[in-house]
């Protein structure tokens, strides 16, 4: 019998009932005493890990959870004293045991580390427990109880948290791969339990070179590791080495006693790059296993440093992007310096004798005289733009500093602006001037300060058209505000932080002309800065906006070896002309005026270009030979071109409203338009320009300057070629017609020859069936006969043959009935009427009364649908979709079969939805589609009788009533038909 204090316990209860105890000093249970029993039953019932040791050699018990810890020396543990069991750790514990034992004292311990021989190798382990004694019966320490807690994998995890969270933080920054190397070296020293060494070695020249370690190795690692090298590098993931000791030395030792004898070897790869940058050498924890959770570990480390180097290349990539730039931006300012010095003697040349010839041109003729103005104005706007790019290059070399005097602020911008009221009147708008008192003393480099007011009059006029221009001076405390306000398109919001950037346009503003560098508001901005001030934008697109310059009143903010007192030997409105004259060049002029330039040809060509020059002389050009319509924006361009029709488009590519490409596109998807060729004039030279012209649906594409000569013979022959297309097209078109009419009329023909073959089809199927039917009546009948009259005469094979004839007699039968059907349908029309379905399908369950008995089936149905259709076909279709039901229930269930019928709508009709369920043997999803087709058979005809042609009947029959009909399945989980018939039919056949 089972003492009570030993019952249960699990595998351990069991172990301890079955151990011989008389061997031990603790002999047989029944002696044992009841200090012990008690120690022994708390043990059996808990669920913590607790072990006893009893007498002076502490002979162990234990319980189930404490076998996890004794591992490998489970089960022999049990009975065996504790030195015994742990001699491993008795230097540690022995100690501990004896205050128990000896002075009657517990003990306690957290997270102790025992380096623990539990499986056949020594391990790391940390646990928490207490030593109490257990008195004996007869008073004194008899024992000890131990209650334990492993503590091992989250001493462990906690640790290795904390280096991968110290190497994210280190490796944040790092500004080169030296770098990153250094810093991860010196946090994994922080962890010595898990790293007792780590190295970096290089490859340089196809070689590993050791380059980073923070402690002196010896021996020659490299060649050691040269195998293990190359093999991480090829399979592209970390290896574990063994047994370095033997061939190293000893090796560094970390927080351990014995020095490592296993190191990972990890490559590091550059991003993008297919070899290694370098390895990562670490070597392991000697009392732990390589297993999956360490090795996880260390190949976090491995990635951490390999995820460092990409963000390292990618801030490397940066900078040599940045210098790169800077570099470019350094070449370009100076090509920009050069090519401006360069440009002003040629333009000196240019301007010096126009100015001459004009000044003294009065008995010249008008027509030179009007091109020698259009080449004066354009050399004037040529000077602005060559001034504009050397004095923009001269501010990003840091070259022009200013010469700053005392001015009358409010004078100076007064008329610097007023110079534009004659462009701007001109336009049929209104400038406004106003001017504040100004207190204290204002200075500023003049000339500096006419670029940006020119510059910014000069913008608020190009992207106006309508409305007016206010220039307002005023001071507000110590500063002195210039606004400069339109009535114009107005900037998008997203577009108002980059207009001041260099080469920044603002693409299809809608303003007078997209002419322009884009570095007019930027070299504005560093002007501005210049005089130690600022300027800001307000806008709203549509309403208008507001630029804002603000200067420093006085001159203490300015270098005072940069402030010049005299003023003599100043010229102001150096650079007005040439704004103005640029301003002029934007208003159009009377276009319908223009459109007056005629020729003998018959052809008409729609020029289109927001430069008035331009405009004007290439029109000149043209109207030698054709009549020429002139348009001054892309919206212009469009609307003419629908009004007058052109044999040909000659358009700006850049023009604002619509440019010359967004012209382009809405010519070629008009049908009135596409067929009109296009040219496209366009300032970019290259081939790519040229490409994307011609990509984009151009006939031609012409590079600004062009030869006049050129410019005619490409609109000449642009427009030959368009008009010898159209004419082959439509001759094309009439052959292709008379083809088309031809091909029709044969159509029609084989189609009515194919109607009469249809028909005589369909009447020899039908007479060929029902000739079919009478033989094989007779057969069926007579072999039923000789069955029925003669049996007992017959030899049994003759039964056995007679019985397969009437088989086959009856499939025939079935088979050629379903043929007359079937060619019934398809034949004639079947005049529609209202059909109550409930009375259809009580008709047809009389009519299979027997096969639904046989079958044990029930057909459920409620109230079903009144329609309109053919009866006779209408019957046809229930009656065979039940039918198959029956067919092809199962043999081992009753057969249920399921009608339901609903209003549903669809394409602005009513419709009757009609759904057949039953619970047979189904069918494969995949043949769905194929189960309406004629003569398919999807089940063997041994098994399942029939022609293949009930489903393909119902198909046809649904059809004729305008319908559908649908059918999914399940292998013996049952099929589903659904029908969809409109309620109310077209026609009043079918």
């Amino acid at each position: 019998m089972i003492p009570e204090f030993l019952t249960g316990g699990g595998e351990l209860g069991q172990r301890i009932r079955d151990y011989d105890w008389t061997s031990t000093p603790l002999g047989p249970v029944e002696s044992w005493p009841q200090s012990l029993r008690t120690c022994v039953r708390i043990m059996l019932t808990s669920r913590q890990p607790i072990w006893i040791g009893w007498g002076k050699e502490l002979i162990k018990l234990y319980n189930d959870p404490y076998t996890a810890i004794v591992g490998g020396k489970h089960p022999w543990a049990l009975g065996s004293p504790a030195s015994v069991v742990w001699r491993d750790i008795w230097r540690e514990i022995g100690p501990m045991l004896s205050t128990v034992m000896d002075k009657d004292e517990g003990t306690y311990v957290e997270s102790q580390l025992l380096i623990m021989e539990r499986n056949g190798y020594p391990e790391e382990t940390y646990y928490t427990f207490s030593y109490t004694p257990i008195p004996g019966d007869d008073g004194g320490t008899a024992g000890m109880i131990c209650a334990n807690t492993d503590d091992t994998d989250r001493i462990i995890s906690e640790r290795q948290l904390r280096t991968l969270t110290a190497l994210g933080k280190q490796l944040i920054d790092c500004s080169n791969y030296s770098v990153a190397i250094d810093r991860t070296l010196r946090t994994l020293r922080s962890n010595p339990h898990d790293f007792p060494f780590a190295l970096f070695f290089t490859v340089a020249n196809g070689k590993a070179v050791l380059t980073h370690y923070l402690d002196r190795v010896e021996g020659d690692w490299g060649q050691v590791l040269e195998p293990f090298f190359k093999k991480a590098a090829e399979d592209r993931e970390m290896q574990i080495v063994l047994g370095l000791r033997e061939a190293l030395g000893e090796l560094p030792r970390g927080a351990w006693e014995v020095s490592a004898d296993r190191v990972a070897v990890q490559p590091i790869y550059q991003a993008g790059e297919k070899e290694p940058y370098g390895f990562l050498v670490t070597g392991v924890n000697p009392y732990r296993l390589p297993d999956e959770k360490y090795s996880s570990f260390l190949s976090l480390v491995g990635d951490q440093l390999a995820t460092s180097f990409a963000d390292i290349h990618v801030l490397e990539m940066e900078r040599r992007k940045a210098e790169a730039l800077a570099e470019i931006d350094r070449a370009k300012t100076v090509f920009f310096s050069n090519i401006s010095h360069e440009f002003r003697t040629p333009l000196t040349l240019l301007l010096s004798p126009l100015e001459e010839v004009l000044s003294d041109a009065e008995g010249m003729a008008g027509d030179t005289r009007y091109r020698l103005g259009v080449a004066y104005r354009n050399a004037l706007r040529m000077q602005k733009l060559v001034n504009t790019l050397l004095e923009f290059s001269r501010i990003e070399a840091w070259r022009l500093e200013g010469q700053f005097r005392r001015v009358d602020i409010a004078a100076l911008t007064v008329d610097l602006a007023s110079s534009f009221r004659s462009a701007i009147e001109k336009a049929g708008m209104e400038l406004h001037v106003g001017a504040r008192q100004i207190h204290g003393e204002v200075y500023v480099d003049v000339e500096l300060w006419e670029r940006i007011i020119l510059n910014l009059v000069s913008n608020a006029f190009k992207y106006s058209q309508q409305g007016t221009i206010s220039v307002e001076v005023r001071q507000e405390g110590e500063e002195v505000l210039v606004s400069v306000t339109d009535d114009g398109i107005g900037i998008a919001p997203d577009q108002q932080d980059r207009i001041f950037d260099r080469f920044h346009r603002v693409e299809h503003s809608g303003g007078r002309s997209q002419e322009g560098t884009g570095i007019g508001l930027a070299m504005v901005r560093e002007l501005v800065r210049l005089h130690q001030g600022v300027i800001k934008v307000t806008s709203a697109v549509g309403v208008g906006s507001t630029f804002t310059v603000v200067i420093p009143v006085g001159k203490a903010h300015l270098p005072a070896e940069r402030i010049i007192v005299e003023t003599r030997g100043y010229r102001g409105m150096r650079n007005a002309d040439a704004f103005v004259e640029e301003a002029m060049m934007w208003i159009a002029g009377d276009e319908e005026e223009k459109n007056e330039f005629y020729s003998s040809s018959r052809y008409t060509v729609l020029l289109a270009d927001d430069n008035a020059d331009m405009r004007e002389y290439v029109q000149r050009l043209l109207s030698k030979q054709f009549r020429v319509i002139t348009a001054v924006d892309g919206e212009d361009a469009l609307a003419k071109m629908h009004e007058y029709r052109p044999d040909l488009l000659l358009s700006d590519a850049m023009m604002p409203k619509l440019d010359g490409f967004q012209l382009l596109k809405q010519v070629r998807q008009s049908p009135e338009l596409q067929a009109t060729p296009v040219i496209l004039l366009s300032a970019r030279a290259g081939e790519e320009a040229k490409v994307e012209g011609l990509e984009a649906g151009a006939d031609d594409y012409l590079i600004k300057p062009f030869a006049a000569r050129e410019l005619l013979a490409r609109v000449d022959a642009n427009i030959r070629i368009a008009r010898e297309r159209m004419a082959a097209m439509k001759e094309y078109a009439e052959k292709l017609e008379q083809a088309v009419r031809r091909r029709t009329q044969e159509l029609r023909n084989l189609n009515h020859s194919l109607e009469r073959s249809n028909e005589d089809l369909q009447q020899f199927a039908h007479v060929a069936s029902h000739d079919l039917k009478e033989p094989v009546r007779k057969i069926r009948t007579f072999s039923g006969r000789l069955l029925d009259e003669y049996a007992a005469m017959l030899p049994d094979e003759a039964q056995v043959f007679l019985k397969k004839i009437q088989q086959a007699t009856a499939r025939m039968y079935t088979m050629i009935d379903g043929v007359l059907q079937y060619s019934a349908i398809n034949g004639g029309e079947q005049p529609i009427s209202a059909v109550d379905l409930n009375e259809v399908v009580a008709q047809i369950e009389t009519d299979l009364e027997l096969v639904i008995r046989e079958r044990n089936a029930t057909i459920q149905r409620g109230q079903l649908l009144m329609i309109e259709g053919a009866p006779v076909l209408l019957y046809q279709l229930f009656y065979n979709l039940i039918n198959n039901s029956l067919k092809f229930g199962k043999s081992d269930d009753n057969c249920l079969i399921t009608i339901e019928s609903r209003l549903t709508e669809g394409a602005g009709k009513r419709i009757a939805e009609l759904t057949l369920t039953d619970n047979g043997i189904g069918f494969d999803p995949e043949q769905a589609a194929r189960i309406f087709e004629t003569f398919v058979r999807l089940n063997s005809k041994d098994r399942y009788e029939g022609t293949g042609l009930g489903l393909s009947l119902c198909k046809k029959i649904v059809e004729r009533h305008h319908g559908t009909i649908a059918a999914t399945g399940e292998l013996n989980r049952g099929a589903k038909f659904v029908i969809r018939l409109p309620l109310t039919q077209t026609e009043r056949h079918v």
